[in-house]
């Protein structure tokens, strides 16, 4: 019995933190990884009799998230991570049941998107280019102490938003932040 449409984009969107994740991880490029993970819904849905129970759906959907992200990183020529590495990687995302929980993925990613511009900038800067709080400072005309504890307050921001959206509520020191 193949699965249905709705019970596809039921999974899939319940897969969505691990697959942008993973695409995301290949690329460094958030916006880039949910154009790949739209693709792979479609692509799923066109071939949709193909999968008969939802543990083969989310293993070609990781799969095809990983060969289209490494497609998009050789187009625009990037490093890429060995085969080695993506395959742990890979194997860490299906099996995690810390990343199982997508309900506080998903809440932190509202979360992430009510911060402040410059709140988001910085960590962009720490965590998408990977930089050094050190080199963060001089980019920034600031002391490192004061972008370490730009980033504590951040992190505990975003600790307490997700607390509050998994309760139910927005979190006050989210609203300060603004």
């Amino acid at each position: 019995m193949e699965l249905e449409a709705d019970t596809i984009v039921q999974v899939l969107l319940r897969e969505r933190l691990r697959i942008t994740a993973q695409a995301a991880a290949v690329i460094r490029d958030v916006h880039a990884a949910d154009d790949i993970f739209q693709q792979v819904v479609l692509a799923v849905l066109e071939v949709r009799t193909r999968f008969h129970d939802t543990d083969h759906l989310k293993a070609w959907a990781f799969r095809a998230a990983r060969c289209r992200a490494l497609d998009v990183a050789r187009s625009r020529q990037m490093q890429m991570l060995p085969a080695e590495v993506l395959d742990l990687l890979e194997s860490r995302w299906t099996d995690s049941p810390l990343l199982a929980n997508t309900d506080r993925g998903e809440a932190l990613h509202r979360c992430l998107a009510q911060l402040p511009v410059a709140a988001r900038e910085l960590l962009r800067l720490k965590y998408a280019d990977g930089l050094t709080a050190s080199v963060i400072a001089d980019e920034t005309h600031r002391t490192e102490n004061a972008i370490h504890q730009n980033l504590c307050r951040i992190h505990r921001s975003l600790r307490e938003c997700v607390e509050k959206e998994l309760a139910g509520a927005e979190s006050p020191s989210l609203r300060e932040a603004r």
